[in-house]
């Protein structure tokens, strides 16, 4: 409930917030490569990333997004498809689409912070991690869960068409509704090329 109050707060803050770009971002579209390590406790925690709680498994993944509707308060709806490696003592493959909305943000000086989330649908060829744990605990097949991506972006004026991010790379069972599992956390920071 804390997590949704805040969530919330920031949601509001942002829409009252002067746009960052007054440009709309319909029909933009982007790619991105993103990387980084899986850790063993609960979707939230993966934010602390400064917590030594990383498994000996990492992401290396790559997306491309489109925009096709500019929403009030500064916000964009698009669709997003990715793919991605797994990699530990084996190796498993992600794919994951989803819808994404974006929020332009806010600007200090010459950077821009802008969040976004994506939410839709993952499919493993097989479970890593902890989350092969908590498969067999809830005796699940488990390759077929809910993405959620959520991620913070930043951008710098004199590089307009490119964003560093962090991202939560999360697959679960979405509260018991596809399964009763909080599947895999990743905490991963990427780079997005604005085509």
């Amino acid at each position: 409930m804390h997590l949704a109050r805040a969530t919330s707060l920031l949601l509001f803050a942002l829409a009252s917030a002067a746009p960052a770009n007054a440009d709309p971002i319909v029909d933009g579209s982007n790619v991105f490569f993103f990387a980084g390590r899986f850790q063993s406790e609960w979707v939230w925690e993966t934010a602390a990333f400064w917590r030594d709680h990383y498994e000996p498994n990492s992401f290396i993944g790559a997306g491309y997004q489109t925009f096709f509707a500019d929403l009030p308060a500064n916000f964009h709806a698009g669709v997003e498809l990715g793919a991605g490696l797994r990699l530990g003592s084996d190796v498993s493959t992600e794919v994951w689409g989803g819808f994404v909305l974006k929020n332009d943000g806010v600007t200090l000086g010459d950077f821009t912070l802008s969040p976004s989330i994506t939410a839709g649908l993952s499919l493993v060829s097989d479970t890593i991690g902890v989350e092969t744990q908590r498969a067999a605990a809830v005796g699940q097949n488990v390759s077929a869960l809910f993405y959620l991506g959520p991620e913070i972006a930043v951008s710098h004026a004199a590089l307009p068409g490119l964003e560093a991010f962090a991202r939560i790379q999360h697959r679960s069972g979405g509260y018991g509704t596809l399964a009763d599992i909080d599947g895999s956390n990743a905490a991963t920071v990427g780079v997005r090329f604005k085509l």
